[in-house]
């Protein structure tokens, strides 16, 4: 049979794309557990959500140095022998600090639940903190805080977040060395005394789920009873800077990084997903009308990229790119004139419908594996969605119109109010035109 090559196959819609996600079981304790669990392979994975993130620390970097040291040892076993007996069983485990809360994550062959299991619900449950291995983390932060303080993109990222949110707000925190070198072993009980505790938990679990492992699970956490009340989530304020273009010096930076910020709308406001669209459109995928034109056409980066951040409090439109110092004033002027047209001009049918069908198709990818699934509930206590967040935001991408998307962006997107930072070596940097 010959394959005629030059007629393309047929584009088809992605048909009843949809995640119902399930009630949490509760367990013996009162810790709810969510489960994903039509995976195939005889393996899990755990993830706890435990409240206490980067809104709760006192100090610079609290919260990732302890969930760092709550593996350092525990009442039962060294670190060396808990390093030992997880990479015995197979197992892995990870830990990430969010807004609010702090996400421990256990990956386990299900014939070795039973074992792994019980040494990672004891290294959060009873971590020891011993002094030689709290050192080694502070070394190995502190040496990464370092080497991302000399690169322009980090540079860029923290001083737009400072105009942003001001400088006492912590996603504008900047840590220093010193500021990781110093912390404490008191520092770090004294927030995982706060935090570290059972009803500050969400559970969920994901793989090939049987009553087996959910009976193991609540079994090893039967005993972790709720002490005191529950942590509460923080906003806290935000108190920007009206400065609308800075430009930071590194002296002897190869390339420039530019960071322009807009403020939108957060998660759960009827005009976020259409704010998501309108972003997509513009930077958000390799066919955008920013890569077409800054990349494509005009050569002066390699990628540029826009994503639209939502919180549960706040969000915004932020754009990013590395390019030539001589670039970068014809950089953001090309940007701007990229956003001006999504507010004058229509987006036509054709180049819609390939945005709505890139988006969906991402979407699809959160419903490929119980672990993809696993994440996206995760996204409840890490970014503030809900259970038909998914469902919601693909019927927004379906039904939304050009004609709803060109008001938006007339409602949004107003370029005198972009924030933009520049950190480039300033002796490359050309008089601003």
């Amino acid at each position: 049979m010959t394959i005629d090559r030059s007629t393309p196959p047929p584009v088809r819609d992605f048909q009843d794309v949809r995640l119902d996600v399930p009630e949490p079981i509760r367990l013996n304790n009162g810790m709810p557990l969510w489960i994903a669990g039509n995976g195939e392979d005889e393996i899990n994975k755990l993830t706890i959500y435990i409240t206490g993130g980067a809104f709760q620390e006192s100090l610079p970097m609290q919260a990732t140095t302890c969930s760092m040291a709550v593996f350092n040892g525990n009442k039962n076993m060294s670190y060396e022998k808990i390093a030992q007996a997880i990479d015995f069983y197979g197992a892995w485990r990870a830990m990430q600090v969010y807004d609010n809360c702090t996400a421990f994550s256990l990956s386990s062959l299900n014939e070795n639940f039973d074992k792994t299991l019980p040494i990672f619900i004891d290294c959060l449950r009873f971590p020891v903190f011993p002094q030689k291995e709290f050192e080694l983390n502070k070394r190995q932060l502190s040496v990464n805080c370092a080497t991302a303080r000399e690169k322009v993109k980090y540079i860029a990222n923290k001083e737009i977040m400072r105009l942003y949110y001001g400088d006492k707000h912590p996603l504008a925190v900047d840590p220093t060395p010193e500021d990781i070198e110093s912390l404490t072993q008191e520092n770090i009980y004294d927030f995982y005394d706060n935090y570290y505790k059972s009803q500050n938990c969400n559970l969920v679990l994901a793989g090939r789920i049987t009553q087996k492992e959910i009976d193991i699970v609540d079994k090893v956490l039967s005993q972790w009873k709720p002490e005191g009340k529950a942590a509460p989530t923080a906003e806290p304020e935000a108190n920007g800077s009206n400065k609308k273009l800075l430009v930071v010096n590194k002296d002897g930076a190869v390339q420039a990084a530019i960071m322009m910020m807009l403020k939108t709308v957060p998660r759960r406001h009827p005009d976020y997903f259409k704010l998501r669209i309108l972003t997509t459109v513009l930077g958000g995928y390799f066919g955008s009308r920013l890569m077409n034109n800054i990349r494509e056409d005009k050569g002066y980066t390699y990628g540029i990229n826009a994503s639209h951040s939502g919180r549960a409090f706040d969000g915004y439109i932020g754009i990013s790119t590395e390019c030539d110092t001589h670039y970068c004033w014809d950089v953001i002027k090309e940007t701007k004139l990229e956003i001006q047209r999504l507010k004058q001009e229509l987006i036509p049918q054709q180049e819609l419908d390939i945005v709505k069908r890139h988006m969906i198709s991402d979407l699809v990818k959160t419903l490929d594996t119980p672990f993809s699934i696993a994440s996206y509930i995760g996204n409840m206590f890490c970014y503030g969605t809900y259970p038909s967040y998914l469902n919601d935001q693909v019927n927004a991408i379906m039904s939304t119109t050009s004609n709803e998307l060109i008001e938006t962006a007339r409602k949004y997107l107003d370029i005198d109010m972009m924030q933009i930072v520049v950190a480039c070596d300033k002796n490359k940097l050309p008089n601003e035109q």
